[in-house]
């Protein structure tokens, strides 16, 4: 019983990194299950009663790759150079699979799921590694705050510099940098910036 609870995991994780493969390299319209069970070495309805659909299966990966992305992103609060350092460092790595399937938002509810989990992700992100430069109590200060640095570190604005302003990777670093830290100086209380 055991080996073979062992044998369907093994299975099931063979289709799910064959299909996660196929979803950074190709849009979500691209891929077909047909072609996720090719890739994976089992059958059509193998990978259907493991995942039961494209969504189901789509979703699967997408959890999986935002597991991999929060480890990815871990670092010590505090420090904007080195967020500002990994962003560009992770956006780099992310931003071919993430331009392909940003235009898809609007047509795919489950690529719209997908991605709106990656922006609260995203938030939560910066509100632990930020967490020195905001307002301690939730409210408008806080809301606020939030989203600048989400309008600071948006992927939409490092593609924009990278694709058409023509900004190299690390001069757009610089950029983020110089941005998140005049936010943070903008925030500091008048005692701390005379301190800095």
């Amino acid at each position: 019983m055991d080996s073979r609870a062992t044998s369907a995991a093994a299975t099931r994780d063979r289709i799910r990194q064959a299909a996660t493969t196929l979803f950074i390299e190709l849009a979500y319209d691209q891929v077909s299950l047909a072609a996720v069970a090719q890739s994976a070495g089992v059958s059509l309805p193998t990978v259907l009663r493991k995942f039961g659909s494209k969504d189901a299966l789509f979703l699967e990966c997408a959890w999986n790759v935002s597991e991999q992305e929060r480890e990815a992103r871990a670092m010590p609060a505090g420090d904007v150079r080195g967020a500002a350092r990994l962003l560009a460092q992770r956006y780099e790595q992310v931003l071919p699979f993430w331009k392909r399937h940003l235009d898809l938002e609007e047509r795919f509810p489950t690529v719209a799921r997908a991605i709106g989990d990656a922006r609260t992700s995203h938030l939560a992100w910066l509100a632990e590694v930020f967490a020195p430069y905001l307002v301690r109590q939730p409210g408008p200060v806080r809301t606020r705050q939030l989203a600048t640095l989400f309008g600071a570190t948006e992927i939409y604005l490092w593609w924009t510099w990278r694709t058409h302003l023509g900004l190299s990777a690390r001069e757009a670093e610089k950029v983020l940098v110089e941005l998140l830290e005049t936010l943070v100086e903008r925030w500091m209380p008048p005692s701390k910036k005379e301190r800095a």
